[in-house]
């Protein structure tokens, strides 16, 4: 039978009164006939047994949230736990705060627990445990655990939690001093898997190169900006937004959940799941997309941000840059042609070139080739334009000029100019992008992009 109850702060009242009755229902069992007192007993030793019930194998997921500081915002923290009717409990994770170098590392600490019967029903953990402890300790997140913060608040997390409702599956409850909510899922499998899971999932959907996403609910759209720290912007605009939110998560092994809802138009979500295409992640009528394009464009304006070479190239520009490569391998016995970039040549004096850039090297040292001219991604239409001039090369294009094979160069930089379609491997990860000419889609060439935490989904 499903077990609920519905509790809140102004049960305390019900000691002395008969609040009680407005303020809690009780749908398993009739508890009215009793003291305030004995029926928040009842109610303890209820959730008490659903923490501890055989049923929970694997024990909980807690989803874990601290109030921050005026100085510091902290994103959701995955924490499990196994209880013990004897009062003890046993939690691990493998969150950033952990200490004694065990940042990241999965983590087991045990500790005692108890139900109190405060204003309501409270779950206490009142021994230190290294899982939890670190966001009550009152240390700066930044320098723990040696540093003492000036208020004493360290992350304003909590160790006494309110319980807010329950069933067999989920617990939901609140800091008792600083209110930030906590959940409890009844997991389906152990913490191990359920960690290395998660953090397949956030290496796939999230990396900080690629930090926008376009929230959609296909009527109204808003922007998540920096998914991948956990907290991050909810605004209406990428550019000087006019209305910015902060809000928090916890990833999961099928996306991510918000520590609070968002409400979009008439639509209101609090978890996004990875659809079937991998494309998107998905509550209800909202989606979430990553601007891809956007990382797309900001990689082609930096150094080195995008490589060209032959392989999945048509048939035209694959010759002509097989041509350029054995005309710099019998020229130059020393030389290696390594490919074609966009962005900037760090050749000296031409820093602030913005172009197509062929790299060479001979040992440790570099030879950059650029020319002068401008890529840009229209992230509105999914096209790009190149435009470089064959005309305004850097200064090592005369090494190459002199050798008489300066039109091996100048031939790939015309036929690159131009409009094109890009399609994206992976619309999380765009490792490789298709770029194809809208005036002759027989040529198109492919652009590999550096994402370095980039992950795949089987």
């Amino acid at each position: 039978m499903k077990r609920y109850s519905t509790l809140c702060r102004t049960i305390l009242s019900a000691a002395v009164g008969t609040a009680l009755l407005s303020a809690c229902t009780f749908e398993q069992e009739d508890y009215f006939d009793e003291s305030a007192a004995l029926r928040i007993q009842h109610v303890n030793d209820d959730i008490k047994a659903t923490l501890c019930a055989p049923s929970s194998e694997h024990g909980w997921l807690i989803q874990y949230y601290v109030a921050g500081t005026d100085d510091y915002t902290f994103e959701g923290f995955n924490l499990f736990g196994k209880f013990y009717e004897s009062g003890k409990v046993t939690l691990c994770s493998d969150h950033r705060f952990l200490r004694d170098s065990n940042a990241g590392k999965y983590t087991e600490y045990s500790s005692y627990y108890e139900m109190l019967a405060e204003e309501g029903p409270v779950l206490a953990f009142n021994t230190w445990n290294n899982i939890l402890s670190v966001f009550v300790d009152p240390v700066s997140p930044s320098s723990a655990p040696n540093t003492l913060i000036d208020d004493g608040e360290g992350m304003n997390g909590d160790d006494r939690l309110v319980v807010i409702s329950y069933n067999s599956d989920e617990i939901l409850l609140r800091g008792e001093r600083h209110s930030a909510p906590v959940r409890f899922v009844r997991l389906d499998r152990s913490a191990e898997e359920y960690i290395a899971q998660t953090n397949e999932m956030k290496n796939y959907i999230s990396n900080e190169k690629l930090a926008q996403y376009y929230v959609s609910n296909g009527t109204l759209t808003r922007f998540f900006d920096g998914l991948y720290k956990g907290y991050f912007d909810y605004n209406d605009r990428l550019i000087d937004p006019l209305d910015k939110q902060t809000k928090s998560c916890v990833f999961t092994p099928n996306g991510f959940r918000l520590r609070d809802p968002i409400v979009l138009g008439s639509d209101t979500c609090q978890e996004f799941v990875l659809n079937d295409e991998k494309t998107a992640l998905v509550s209800g009528n909202v989606t979430v997309e990553p601007c891809w394009l956007l990382a797309v464009n900001t990689l082609c304006q930096n150094t080195n941000g995008a490589k060209i070479t032959a392989q999945g190239a048509c048939e035209s520009f694959a010759a002509l840059y097989n041509k350029l490569n054995a005309d710099i391998t019998s020229n130059f016995s020393t030389q290696t042609f390594n490919g074609i970039t966009f962005g900037k040549s760090s050749e000296s004096g031409t820093s602030s070139r913005v172009g197509v850039v062929f790299s060479c090297s001979s040992g440790t040292r570099k030879y950059l080739t650029g020319f002068k001219g401008t890529i840009t991604v229209d992230t509105e239409t999914g096209r790009a334009t190149i435009q470089a001039d064959s005309n305004d090369a850097s200064s090592n294009f005369s090494s190459y000029s002199r050798k008489g094979i300066g039109d091996s160069f100048t031939n790939i930089v015309n036929a690159l100019n131009g409009t094109y379609t890009l399609t994206a491997s992976n619309h999380f990860k765009p490792t490789e992008v298709v770029w194809t000419k809208v005036d002759d889609p027989t040529f198109y060439f492919v652009t590999q992009f550096d994402f370095s935490s980039s992950g795949t989904i089987n």
